[in-house]
């Protein structure tokens, strides 16, 4: 029975705190290298790297994978979501000047897109046929896809089938590393979120 792990961690963090989307192309700070460093076993796991081409996510697998002499896939599909009008502002100024728009779009991101943002349905196809072509690749893997918070709770929310109204419960903070199995034909599984590898 082949095995297919997949450990999803989010990029470090960036200076500004902004809204970070789809078009916003930051590079991680300081303390984001650290961070993602941080999380680096002494024997790393992985057969392969994949990452979204966004800057705070593929200048750090990049750099892995060259260090590790390892597969690397930079998939646009693996990209934060669009959040139109929302995107490169801080958190505080979209809560003063979009406080409900913000809140309605938390509650229920599939009714309430950001304005000018991408659909959350739309976004969570793009994530789903990334996620189901590592899945498919054969033989026994060992993945870690950096990628980004909204990419990781469409992932999770895939596995674990819950509604889109608790999406926002599940915390992703920066460098937050979540795995995920699947045994032969068995549905994927959680083992943990925000742990170590």
């Amino acid at each position: 029975m082949s095995r297919v792990t997949i450990d999803l961690l989010r990029h470090g963090e960036v200076d500004g705190g902004l809204c970070l989307g789809r078009g916003c192309d930051v590079p991680l700070n300081a303390r984001g290298w650290l961070q993602l460093r941080a999380m680096l076993p002494e024997r790393p796991p992985w057969t392969g790297i994949a990452t979204s081409p966004l800057r705070r996510c593929a200048e750090f697998a990049g750099e892995l994978a060259g260090r590790l002499g390892l597969e690397l896939r930079v998939d646009e599909r693996f990209s934060e979501l669009g959040f139109g009008e929302w995107e490169g502002r801080p958190w505080s100024e979209l809560y003063d000047r979009h406080g409900e728009q913000l809140l309605d779009f938390q509650r229920r991101p599939d009714w309430n897109p950001a304005l000018d943002g991408e659909h959350y349905p739309d976004f969570e196809r793009r994530v789903a046929a990334a996620w189901e072509d590592l899945l498919g690749l054969p033989g026994e893997r060992h993945w870690l896809v950096v990628t980004h918070a909204g990419t990781i709770r469409a992932i999770l929310r895939r596995v674990l089938e819950f509604p889109t109204t608790r999406l926002f419960g599940i915390d992703v903070p920066p460098a937050c590393l979540s795995r995920i199995v699947r045994d032969g034909e068995d549905a994927p599984r959680l083992v943990f979120h925000g742990g170590r590898p």
